[in-house]
């Protein structure tokens, strides 16, 4: 169901971008692409582009949010209250220099480096478990920018966690399926910042197992093609996470947030919407009691079935991310492949999820608390289907519960 979608066009001037080719080019049109897009299963992340091109660098990217940036404006610590808390990452293929890219990312902005696990060091490292994918082999379908993305986000946000990467052999469903399952053995935090639109519907209830772990953090992307509901993050026994629009104020702490969607440099938006088949074509979910009751959910249109999301952070390209690979160097990079890492990094550093059976159910326990920030404006709607968004929840943050941002971004760590 997802269509191709054209990049709206502005100017950006005064910029310096070095191409896909090597050269380079001052001004150009600015927009944002997937960096993988085929596959069952495809990542969420976006990368900034000058004239349809990467947007590159030496350094980071003019206008690229920092750890700094994040910790200041969603009110964070830097470190969970313990040094054994781990956060597992699933994404496809091999990144076979995503350590030492995670370790330049962090001698940039000052974070803790990063060694390998072993017998003698046991927390605050990094371990990868290749599931059979060939060595580098995420480059060439653009999964080194996604799972670059997803380490570096999560140190970012928990500078003391342990990280653990697992990589499935591929981006189809079987493969990331199995790596899900592995995943969950390694942490009680897993973060997922990839999904399907449609294919999923084919399969029944076939594959919801693998992202069905209760007493765990299933940390999911919700999609970037605005309202339409995704694949596994319209499960319930996931964390749906949308996306928004984060704009910092003068001294560099938190201004103001919308919904992300469509704007003048990209027809993109934070995926919303219902697990009742009208969109995605897959079978009907139905919603968990503590999403039924929570204020304003009647009026998305959901009824009593799953509705996404449940919680939101930064992921418009234009706000996104600096992020290093040896591949591309310095990208700004956004997508809820940037919120769903930062979202398990929160988590992580609160870490007392494991009594909840779905710990999802702890964000909507502290709907209007001081814990989140109500994001009350900005839409997701593309005018893709035939539905009554204006006004409504479905496609527009409002007061209160709304599907594109769920019950809010952080305000410190008290929700989760």
């Amino acid at each position: 169901m997802t269509k191709g979608r054209l990049l709206l066009a502005a100017v950006l001037t005064g910029l310096l971008v070095a191409t896909a080719g090597g050269t380079a080019s001052a001004g150009g049109t600015m927009g944002a692409k997937r960096v993988c897009t085929t596959g069952e299963f495809r990542c969420f992340a976006l990368a900034s582009t000058v004239d349809g091109q990467l947007l590159r660098a030496a350094n980071p990217p003019a206008g690229s949010l920092t750890p700094a940036n994040y910790h200041t404006a969603y009110n964070l610590p830097t470190q969970a209250p313990s040094g054994s808390v781990t956060v597992a990452i699933v994404d496809a293929f091999d990144d076979n220099t995503i350590l030492a890219d995670l370790n330049t990312y962090s001698q940039k902005y000052g974070l803790p480096a990063m060694q390998n696990c072993s017998a003698s060091i046991t927390t605050s490292c990094f371990k990868k478990v290749n599931l059979g994918a060939p060595v580098g082999s995420a480059v060439t379908p653009g999964w080194d920018v996604e799972i670059a993305l997803d380490v570096e986000t999560v140190h970012a946000i928990c500078q003391n966690c342990k990280i653990v990467l697992v990589e499935a052999k591929d981006n189809q469903f079987t493969s990331l399926a199995a790596a899900a399952d592995r995943a969950a053995t390694e942490a009680g935090i897993v973060s997922n910042s990839y999904g399907s639109y449609g294919f999923d519907g084919s399969n029944g209830k076939a594959f919801d197992k693998h992202w069905n772990k209760p007493n765990h953090a299933i940390v999911v992307s919700a999609g970037d093609d605005g309202y339409g509901a995704a694949y596994p993050a319209g499960l319930n026994t996931t964390i749906s996470v949308g996306g928004t629009r984060l704009t910092l104020n003068a001294s560099g702490g938190y201004g103001s947030e919308r919904a992300w969607g469509p704007d003048a440099t990209h027809a993109w938006g934070t995926g919303s919407g219902c697990m009742n088949g009208s969109v995605s074509g897959a079978p009907a979910i139905a919603a968990k009691a503590f999403q039924k009751s929570v204020a304003n959910y009647a009026k998305t249109g959901c009824g009593t079935t799953r509705g996404l999301n449940d919680v939101a952070a930064n992921a418009d390209p234009n706000t996104g991310s600096a992020v290093f690979t040896t591949s591309h160097q310095w990208l700004k990079v956004g997508g809820t492949s940037l919120a769903a890492p930062l979202i398990a990094g929160v988590f992580a550093l609160k870490n007392d999820f494991a009594g909840a059976q779905y710990p999802a159910s702890l964000l909507y326990s502290h709907v209007g608390a001081a814990s989140f920030r109500d994001v009350k404006t900005g839409t997701d709607d593309a005018h893709k289907y035939p539905i009554a968004c204006s006004k409504t929840p479905a496609c527009n943050a409002v007061t209160g519960y709304d599907l594109p941002t769920g019950v809010g971004t952080p305000n410190g760590i008290g929700g989760f």
